[in-house]
């Protein structure tokens, strides 16, 4: 009788803890990451969200508890399964943002001595011809946090490279596309990582890295500047939602406005080029000359309004053989020196623009040189 007591009374006094024997965890496959707006209950492997909104973003890992096959994931989902909250021992989770070089670095770029990424011929009498995909490049950063963190909240895309930041107007340094794994290390000891950086098919990166896409507003500047981090890419190439510019992989100066376009409403735009767009959308103007030294225009010829869409040929230019090179947004109308608003177009009214190693920026036009402008508007979308 004694012994039976002392044995009910160490049941007792055993925490609930340890009352039963110890959950049986393994990791048995390739993991994902899954994010959210933080709040929200839909998953999605890439994300488009408004400055300030908080995402959320998932390990979702395959395994085994006590035998029966789970997905792992702090969601709270009924078809995920916690691991801490199953008693399962701790594990360790390195997270890692996945970026785009702006520009070959490692790699030799299809057009000698220039290190742009292009799938087409740059200058020259074959300007513009088809050479193929270029290999774009990917780095990672570690990102810090705790062991056995299986969700990782983030609320900006600033780029890892300072200098690129550091280049923006202030408010638009935390826009813009950030993608990123992680990799979980089990009892096992076998470290298994969501597609990452060395996923890049056709040299670009892989659709099944977690992506989130932070811009500032739904109209066409909002929508262009979650294209920040994007890197340029001279004739960049896809149809419709294989498109390079709709998936953020890179786009060149056209397919970014498309892109810009279709998400502020104009779905049915197609990808095509700078004369495409000449000729898709309506003309408010004749053809302007601005000078990258002269004055601004007068405003009887055309009153800068933001949001309007301004093809460019570039004056006295032999090699760029086209009728309309290069096409831009109007960004701020400005007045000589940068000074506040004075109705006219000219060298120092801001253009959203994209052509070089920087990516999307915002810069005076005259940076283009002497141009001929002719200004553009797409029906139905807010500037």
């Amino acid at each position: 009788m004694r012994s039976t007591s002392l044995a009910l009374l160490a049941v007792l006094l055993t925490p609930p803890g340890l009352a039963r024997a110890a959950s049986r965890c393994e990791l048995t496959g390739p993991p994902a990451l899954l994010g959210r707006v933080a709040g929200s209950d839909a998953l999605a492997g890439e994300l488009d969200v408004r400055s300030g909104v908080a995402v959320d973003v998932h390990l979702v890992a395959p395994g085994r508890l006590d035998g029966k096959p789970v997905l792992f994931a702090d969601t709270g989902a009924a078809r995920h399964v916690s691991w801490s909250a199953s008693g399962c021992p701790k594990v360790q989770v390195h997270w890692r943002r996945v970026e785009p070089r702006m520009q070959h670095v490692a790699t030799p770029p299809p057009n000698a001595a220039i290190a742009i990424y292009a799938n087409a011929v740059v200058f020259g009498p074959s300007h513009g011809t088809w050479l193929g995909y270029d290999r774009l490049e990917y780095f990672e950063t570690a990102v810090p946090a705790g062991d056995d963190l299986w969700t990782l909240t983030v609320r900006d895309a600033r780029p890892s490279e300072a200098a690129l930041a550091d280049a923006r107007l202030p408010e638009y340094r935390d826009l813009g596309t950030m993608r990123l794994a992680a990799t979980v290390t089990g009892p096992d000891a076998v470290a298994r990582a969501t597609p990452d950086a060395d996923d890049v098919p056709r040299g670009q990166i892989a659709d099944d890295v977690f992506r989130y896409s932070v811009r500032s507003g739904d109209g066409l500047f909002g929508w262009l500047t979650s294209y920040f981090n994007v890197p340029y890419v001279f004739g960049s190439a896809g149809v419709g939602a294989k498109s390079q510019a709709e998936r953020r992989v890179g786009a060149d100066c056209a397919d970014l406005i498309v892109a810009g376009l279709r998400r502020a409403g104009r779905r049915d735009l197609a990808y095509s080029s700078v004369g495409g767009l000449v000729r898709e959308l309506g003309r408010v103007t004749a053809p302007l000359e601005v000078r990258a030294r002269g004055d601004a225009l007068d405003p009887a010829a055309y009153v800068p309004r933001p949001g309007d869409i301004l093809a460019l040929d570039y004056l006295d230019v032999a090699a760029l053989p086209r009728p309309w090179d290069h096409i831009v947004v109007l960004a701020v109308d400005r007045g000589p020196g940068g000074g506040p608003a004075d109705g006219r177009l000219g060298p120092d009214d801001l253009v959203a623009d994209i052509g070089d190693a920087q990516g999307l920026k915002f810069a005076p036009l005259g940076d283009q040189g002497d141009v001929r402008v002719l200004v553009l508007r797409a029906r139905g979308v807010e500037g």
